[in-house]
């Protein structure tokens, strides 16, 4: 095969994943900055509980997968980087030339943008309630009604947000499509594997950007649902209204509520009177709560589709990196294929065995077996904690490095990933969502990496 390249057409696609990684940066720490003056924005009452369960687990996931998105620029940067330099080597000693660094427009390591956006706010607790008088008054009269508690112009405010976002992230392809475009102008074998991986990662950046929207469709579809059971609302106690009035004045029906309305027997006829309409205004909430439910249901498909997406992108997070004492490689360190947690799990080991897929029961038994604990924690599963740790790994991949010349003792990492990891228990049966993960290496002499993982956790 003619091998036929010009080493500034990799380096000038890697350029433009240079580019998209800085703008993916940008565009993340904008996303969690505008997200900050959402928090409570889907009120505290009976209908707002699955909306904002749902809401915060999809949102968390979101802002991680443009986390990671943002990385494997970084990735694919490198690869190109690479390929180029390669390139240039084998020219250059075929030529009977000194091989030098490349000089100039090169990418360097310092160049490339990492990012640790702020979780979202959780959108449950703050509420609106603007009724006064005789509509509060009767809505008190209805036992089990809630006035919808939602912040209707924060929804809309975060909806927005997120659809920009997720026209941004889509805009990101375009730096791919030039950088594949560069590639295709060589003529060498990897260049249809280099192709292949760029166009994965276009993918990548479309099923992201639509994830994002639909993100922006559930706030949208909720405030729209709240604002409607609000109107309704207001017309049915307009109704009650004048049926509990008889042709008196609402005026006196409030100075009544307040100072007699000419004697308790008026009161009670009047409660009376509203709870026989208490089934229309059920009515109301059951379809509001209805919609919420589908609304719950579409944006724990979107938590579940980003962790797909989290998942393919793992694969351009975890290409070597290069630092001043040349290449390290967290990608030869762990196998691939899922499961290789399994293999860590010989004595002393116990990740699974105390830290991946617990129940909270599970977890409070081991607080109270282990009454020193101040925290136990979970990852949601073994591919969430296989594809967390081997974050962690990537990101300290140096400080590894450095550790296995003088392997002495554990080594123990924490990062703070940005977003969920898992789920943890405090003694005092407080539950939160931490955001760091904490792995504890032990030299092993007999395993390829120089290492075994002692324990890893959510922190």
């Amino acid at each position: 095969m003619r091998i036929s390249v010009e080493c500034g057409g990799f380096t000038r696609a890697a350029d433009a994943c240079l580019t998209a990684n800085q703008t993916s940066a940008v565009l993340t720490s904008s996303l969690t900055s505008r997200l900050g003056s959402t928090a409570g924005m889907a009120g505290d009452d009976a209908t707002s509980t699955a909306f904002a369960t749902a809401y915060d687990a999809g949102a968390r996931e979101a802002v991680a997968a443009l986390a990671d998105l943002t990385h494997a620029f970084i990735g694919a940067g490198r690869l190109l980087t690479t390929t180029g330099a390669n390139h240039e080597a084998a020219e250059s000693s075929a030529g009977g030339l000194q091989v030098l660094g490349y000089s100039g427009d090169d990418l360097h390591e310092a160049a490339y943008v990492r990012v640790r956006p702020a979780s979202p706010p959780p959108s449950l607790g703050d509420r609106e309630f603007s009724l006064t008088g005789v509509d509060a008054w009767i809505l008190d009269q209805v036992e089990g009604f809630v006035w919808p508690g939602a912040d209707v112009d924060r929804l809309c405010a975060a909806a927005t947000s997120w659809r920009r976002a997720a026209a941004s992230t889509a805009g990101l392809a375009d730096h791919i499509d030039i950088a594949i475009t560069l590639v295709q102008a060589q003529h060498s074998p990897e260049v249809s594997l280099a192709v292949d991986a760029l166009g994965d990662l276009a993918t990548l950046v479309g099923d992201t950007a639509w994830q994002l929207s639909r993100l922006a469709d559930a706030c949208e579809d909720y405030a729209a649902a709240v604002e409607a059971t609000r109107e309704r609302t207001r017309g049915l106690l307009s109704e009650v209204g004048q049926m509990i009035v008889e042709g008196a004045a609402i005026s006196v029906i409030v100075t009544g509520l307040t100072g007699g309305l000419g004697g308790a027997a008026s009161v009670t006829a009047a409660a009376a009177r509203v709870r026989s309409q208490a089934p229309r205004f059920y009515a109301l909430l059951t379809a509001l709560r209805a919609g919420v439910a589908t609304s719950a249901a579409r944006l724990e498909r979107v938590r579940d589709d980003l962790a797909v997406v989290r998942a393919r992108a793992a694969k351009f997070m975890r290409v070597p990196a290069k630092n001043e004492v040349g290449a390290i490689r967290p990608s030869f360190w762990l196998p691939s294929t899922p499961g290789w947690l399994r293999a860590h799990e010989v004595p002393p080991g116990h990740t699974i065995d105390r830290h991946v897929a617990k129940t909270v029961d599970e977890l409070a038994a081991r607080l109270r077996h282990k009454p020193s604990l101040k925290w136990a924690s979970t990852f949601d599963n073994q591919a969430s904690a296989e594809r967390l740790i081997a974050d962690v790994l990537e990101r300290r991949a140096g400080d590894v490095q450095d550790w296995l010349k003088d392997p002495k003792g554990q080594l123990t990492l924490f990062e703070d990933l940005g977003g969920r990891t898992g789920s943890s228990l405090a003694s005092d049966g407080t539950v939160r969502a931490p955001t760091g993960v904490r792995v504890v290496l032990l030299p092993d002499s007999r395993a390829t990496s120089g290492w075994r993982i002692l324990t890893a956790f959510p922190d």
